[in-house]
């Protein structure tokens, strides 16, 4: 895949240089050529053609720009996009710009998760000492150095005791 998108892309930009050299008159009769071209596939082929994923990019990048280029409306482009419908085409650029600015979201926010540590502590002094609750299990922790809290409401830089107990419980 990787080789047939390099591939097209070199081809893209080598017509780009090719038409660059041409006349007016020249790229004229080749827009002309290319016309019956399209026509005589159009006639004779029967099944729908379904471009790749970049054909399609492709397609719908010059398209829109020769739209904005020339302000025409997607009805005027059907003497010029002859496979496609011309709003398909349309339709291809407006996917494309959309999956550009939808990026995941790598970061959630909230809180780091609890070391494998501090949860093994909370656990088993919760299992050996079945009366004690929350409030104590954050005094023992505090003792030894760890801040956590009763629950996560509490302050943002603490441990959420009660989260870490229901959680268990949960299992």
């Amino acid at each position: 895949m990787g080789w047939f998108i390099l591939k097209h892309i070199f081809t893209t930009l080598f017509s780009f240089i090719n038409i660059r050299r041409l006349s007016d008159q020249e790229k004229d009769l080749e827009i002309l050529i290319l016309r019956q071209q399209l026509s005589i596939l159009q006639r004779k082929h029967k099944h729908p053609i379904k471009p790749s994923r970049v054909e399609k990019l492709t397609l719908g990048v010059l398209s829109t720009k020769f739209k904005r280029t020339t302000h025409q409306t997607a009805n005027q482009l059907r003497g010029i996009i002859r496979i496609f419908q011309p709003e398909t085409v349309l339709r291809w650029h407006r996917e494309l710009v959309r999956r550009k600015w939808t990026y995941p979201n790598k970061n959630k926010g909230g809180r780091p998760p609890i070391s494998m540590e501090i949860e093994s502590f909370i656990l088993r002094l919760a299992r050996e000492n079945s009366r004690m609750g929350y409030g104590r299990i954050v005094g023992e922790h505090l003792k030894l150095g760890f801040q956590v809290s009763l629950t996560t409401a509490c302050a943002p830089h603490l441990w959420g005791i009660r989260n870490v107990l229901n959680r268990q419980r949960s299992r």
